[in-house]
């Protein structure tokens, strides 16, 4: 279980709209409370909507209980061998990847960054300027809402849940298994904000060349990521059966 629950979580670390949040937050003031806020958005998704599914799913008479970790295991590599040949072969793939849904500019000392979004009308041109603002201010809330839409329930999150629900493992172990996803996903939120304290400058630069690098990649690349994480599922699945 363990195993199969660490390799979705560092598939999660990677996701380019998490990491530009982070650079994001990072720029706005008092970016240690930001990142804080942040991180304490993302685990209240991320431990909550786990906890609901692990003790109330758990109970309700349509729960299914045939299912095996291997048999999840498998269906979880056999839908990531799916998308990564999706991705491989949709020349529009990359394009969706670059076009998401931070339509703002993330700035600051380390240089500006610039996060694409598809081109809007006059009308909704002004409520991105909006958010903009929205986003360079100093509220928190804003910096905890957004970690609680970037942990909304992903592929590799409801697969990893998954797996812990059906391993027959203590209730206790589930937990700790949950918390362990999360802690991972979020490495790199977490460690730029101790970094931050020790060298803010840096941490900034590193963190804003680490996700143009990231945005800059082909689709050939994302596709052998999701595809080697599909193989690694269909191994650890075939091999417990």
């Amino acid at each position: 279980m363990l195993a199969t629950v660490l390799v979705m979580a560092v598939a999660v670390i990677f996701e380019p709209v998490r990491i530009g949040l982070a650079v994001l937050m990072l720029n706005r003031p008092r970016p240690v409370l930001q990142l804080l806020a942040f991180l304490c958005g993302g685990f209240t998704m991320g431990l909550g909507a786990g906890l609901l599914v692990l003790f109330i799913f758990r109970a309700a008479p349509l729960a299914p209980r045939h299912l095996t970790v291997p048999k999840v295991q498998i269906a979880v590599g056999l839908i990531a061998l799916l998308v990564a040949a999706g991705i491989a072969a949709n020349p529009g793939a990359r394009n969706l990847i670059h076009r998401n849904p931070v339509g703002a500019a993330i700035g600051g000392d380390a240089g500006v960054l610039l996060v694409e979004s598809t081109p809007s009308p006059r009308g909704l041109a002004r409520l991105s300027t909006r958010t903009w603002h929205l986003l360079q201010g100093r509220s928190l809330w804003v910096a905890g809402v957004s970690g609680l839409g970037t942990a909304l329930p992903s592929a590799n999150y409801l697969g990893a849940v998954a797996v812990i629900l059906v391993s027959g493992a203590s209730p206790v172990a589930q937990v700790q298994a949950l918390l362990m996803f999360n802690v991972v996903a979020f490495t790199l939120v977490e460690i730029p904000l101790v970094s931050y304290l020790v060298a803010p400058r840096k941490t900034l630069e590193l963190m804003a060349a680490f996700h143009a690098w990231l945005q800059s990649r082909p689709r050939r690349n994302i596709a052998t990521l999701v595809g080697a994480m599909g193989v690694v599922m269909l191994v650890l699945g075939v091999s417990g059966l």
